[in-house]
């Protein structure tokens, strides 16, 4: 009974727990965070609220939907989110600017990219996560929802040696769970 006094005082609004694409990335109050791709607003929300004020939220898209997207989620969530658009495979902010990268790939783009762009884009995100930082990909998978497709990665396709390669050590598997896959990197300090 006194929960729902204190739930109608509130204007029956509860505090709803964070998204799993959201928990997965641990991002943390006052860090620097940068978003590549913007095609899943929960995501980008989720992120952008749990940096604060004290943080940064960041966003890189390389088409004009990303960014009018990106825009309203800031708008939408009252979080300042800079939006930058990327010219070719280089990302548009200095190095060590950030202290996590996600990239969004719940829709597939990501991995849909050709093979040695796709590498020169994760080199470059290396480049500006500072040492010690990490990356991780949240990939759609399909599934988990009533319009969530199949999600279809090209033959070939091995984002955990992709990682490797571009100089992310370690690289893991976190999980797969209701429709997302999500890896993870680390820049080693050197």
């Amino acid at each position: 009974m006194i929960g729902l006094f204190l739930r109608l005082l509130k204007g029956g609004r509860t505090r709803s727990m964070d998204p799993l694409q959201v928990s997965m990335t641990g991002v943390r109050m006052g860090e620097r965070f940068l978003l590549i791709g913007c095609h899943d607003r929960a995501l980008l929300s989720g992120l952008a609220a749990k940096v604060g004020l004290s943080g940064a939220a960041a966003v890189a898209t390389n088409d004009e939907a990303s960014a009018k997207r990106a825009a309203a989620v800031g708008t939408k969530a009252g979080a300042l989110i800079e939006v930058r658009p990327m010219a070719g495979r280089a990302l548009p902010f200095d190095s060590g600017d950030f202290d996590m990268i996600v990239i969004d790939d719940t829709n597939g783009s990501f991995a849909a990219i050709e093979s040695t762009a796709r590498l020169d884009y994760l080199r470059d995100t290396l480049r500006v996560v500072r040492q010690g930082g990490r990356i991780e990909v949240v990939e759609g998978l399909g599934g988990g929802g009533l319009l969530r497709g199949a999600v279809v990665r090209p033959q070939g396709y091995d984002l955990l040696r992709d990682l490797a390669t571009a100089g992310f050590k370690p690289s893991r598997l976190l999980a797969e769970k209701d429709g997302f896959r999500f890896l993870e990197g680390l820049r080693p300090n050197i």
